[in-house]
């Protein structure tokens, strides 16, 4: 009980909070309250966040931009406060043929509005649900994004990021999630302690993160080229120490590095002639990993072997090629991808998504099915659910998740049901 009340209070200070925010500096944003019953572990996540956005003209075409999100949850509060952006935002300055943004920036790359595997800028903190907005869920980089309009249809866009930043993954996940690689050397994962250790790659304002984007339209098709210089966002392991003790245990101490990559892209967006309500949307990125190996060295109590296991060797391709459909009141949109935003190299797969929701004429409902299917392994997982908007700055969300699949099979990510109730203002 006293929990719920500490709760009721941390929801009604935040809602305050977000009116009274927003009333002074006019700003604008949401208060979310959500929470998931797993049927699958038997237990309930619940969370709160409040987002602030403003924007400040300047004059002369500069403006301040900010958003700021809150957030609490009942386990692992991690980062509860988060700069969303900080910026410094020129439309036509100083030249009447360029727009620049520098600071704390979220940018969204790429046409497809599914995984998109040119969207690699901002790195993600991690999640195992595939909901709209752990998709959507990024992390600010300080960076410079200058784009200069060269012709009347064509663009060339520059993103410089002296500062290295990775997708956040609690230590407990990554754990989780180097335990698999572990077994073939006869580790057992109920009796082993890991030690993680992570090496940066040296990142400065000599040595940056870059890419170049030129973009424009070819008769009724937006296209963009990218070329992208960095570095993987999530990392892999490079040298592994396992030591098996004499009472059955085992030790493991795993250094993870961040592997330089460089990505090629190509964005296209555009419409079907004479087929009203059509749109064609897709990415393709060919990724050259530097080489990477993991070198893994077993000791135990008589002797001790050294194995060399490559991480990235080739280059690969990721992809998300997808087409939607509205007709009145129905949307369904349809998409293959090739890989999700933690695959890379030889654990890319491929995956069919479709999505479909349709809107009352009062616009006060809206059911939606989304659909995941791994075609590598036959999983899935379904989402069903409704938003009601009683009044216009309120809405409801109501969705039952269900999955299907081997234990450890790619989308077997459990049942549940879920209830969000957010605010705008």
């Amino acid at each position: 009980m006293k929990r719920e009340a500490i709760a009721f209070i941390i929801v009604s200070c935040l809602f305050l909070a977000a009116n009274r925010i927003a009333c002074a500096l006019e700003t604008q944003g949401y208060v979310k309250m959500n929470g998931f019953y797993s049927f699958t572990e038997g237990d309930l996540d619940w969370r709160v966040v409040v987002d602030a956005s403003a924007t400040q003209d300047l004059g002369r075409g500069y403006f301040l931009n900010a958003e700021l999100l809150l957030k609490y949850q009942d386990e692992n509060n991690i980062r509860p406060f988060r700069v969303q952006e900080l910026s410094l935002q020129g439309v036509q300055v100083p030249w009447e043929e360029t727009d620049f943004r520098v600071g704390l920036l979220a940018l969204t790359w790429g046409a497809s509005d599914v995984m998109s595997p040119v969207d690699v800028v901002n790195p993600r903190p991690f999640s195992r649900g595939v909901s709209e907005d752990a998709l959507k869920d990024k992390i600010p980089v300080p960076a410079l994004d200058v784009e200069w309009y060269f012709s009347s249809s064509w663009s060339l866009e520059l993103l410089y990021q002296p500062y290295f930043v990775a997708n956040f993954v609690p230590d407990f996940v990554e754990r989780q999630m180097l335990l698999p690689a572990l077994v073939p050397f006869g580790v057992d994962p109920t009796k082993t302690e890991i030690e993680l250790a992570r090496e940066e790659p040296s990142v400065g304002f000599l040595s940056p993160i870059w890419a170049l984007r030129t973009r424009g339209n070819i008769g009724s098709t937006d296209v963009a080229l990218v070329f992208y210089q960095g570095y993987f966002l999530s990392a892999f392991p490079r040298k592994t120490v396992i030591t098996f003790l004499p009472d059955g245990t085992s030790e493991v101490s795993a250094t993870l590095g961040y592997p330089r990559r460089s990505i090629l892209g190509l964005e296209f967006q555009g419409t079907l002639s004479g087929i009203e309500g059509v749109t064609f949307r897709g990415d393709v990125a060919a990724i050259f990993p530097e080489s990477w190996t993991n070198v893994v060295t077993i000791q135990d109590p008589s002797s001790s072997s050294v194995t060399t296991i490559p991480v990235f060797d080739t280059p690969y391709l990721k992809a998300s090629l997808g087409v939607d459909y509205t007709h009145e009141n129905h949307y369904v949109n349809l998409a293959y991808l090739l890989g999700n935003p933690w695959e890379e190299g030889d654990s890319v797969s491929s995956y069919l998504y479709a999505h479909y929701d349709w809107k009352s004429d009062d616009e006060k409902w809206n059911p939606f099915v989304n659909s995941f299917l791994s075609l590598e392994d036959g999983s899935m997982v379904n989402i069903i659910g409704t938003q009601y908007k009683p009044r216009d700055n309120w809405n409801v969300s109501f969705a039952l998740s269900f999955s299907s699949g081997a234990p450890g099979s790619r989308l077997n990510v459990g049942d549940g049901v879920s209830l969000e109730v957010k605010y705008s203002f």
